[in-house]
């Protein structure tokens, strides 16, 4: 059987311009959507690759207290005082102000680069509380003024534990305002001892 002759010249005319265009709409539509996938995915990977850097350096501040002795953190030591200092600089100017640490190979790091402008806060204060809550220490780093007390309790130096609250604060890659905080317990008989 044949097929008539209009049928014939239609298969050979091709497409019609609406089924191009129909065509064309599909595919823009396609390449939109990829674009925002995309462009949503390396958002998250940027946010990922930041949360891992705000952990890092977490860990690697809570291992610079867990090696400094306790009579250095809760400023109850003078082998522990910095030149034209007291006790409680130590925590500020040793721990806090360090920004770079030394790899296994011996290369200098510096674990929040990958934050920008990130803000540390230091909190210490005795464990537990007391009753009225006494004022703790508190002492931040942000990359425009550097370290700085906002508060100082002189009664740490009587207490054997105190709780370490540090927090990180920077402006993620999507723009929006991120945190991560990690508290210990340190007490006398630290590693650092």
């Amino acid at each position: 059987m044949r097929l008539s002759s209009h049928v014939e010249d239609r298969a050979k005319a091709g497409f019609t311009l609406v089924e191009v265009l129909i065509a064309i709409g599909v595919c823009v539509i396609f390449a939109v959507a990829t674009y925002a996938t995309n462009e949503r995915l390396i958002i998250a990977l940027k946010s990922q690759k930041e949360t891992t850097a705000a952990t890092t350096g977490l860990q690697w501040r809570m291992e610079q207290f867990r090696s400094t002795p306790f009579s250095c953190i809760n400023g109850n030591s003078a082998i522990c005082a910095p030149p034209a200092g007291t006790a409680a600089d130590y925590v500020k100017n040793y721990i806090l102000s360090t920004r770079t640490a030394t790899d296994s190979n011996g290369n200098t790091v510096n674990p929040f680069a990958p934050l920008g402008s990130i803000t540390e806060q230091f909190t210490i204060n005795q464990y537990p509380p007391g009753s009225p809550s006494p004022t703790p220490t508190v002492m931040t780093w942000s990359s425009g003024s550097g370290a700085a007390y906002v508060s100082q309790n002189a009664n740490l130096s009587t207490v054997n534990l105190v709780k370490v609250d540090i927090l990180e604060t920077w402006t993620s890659a999507g723009g929006r305002q991120r945190q991560r905080q990690l508290s210990t317990i340190v007490g006398i008989g630290n590693v650092g001892q």
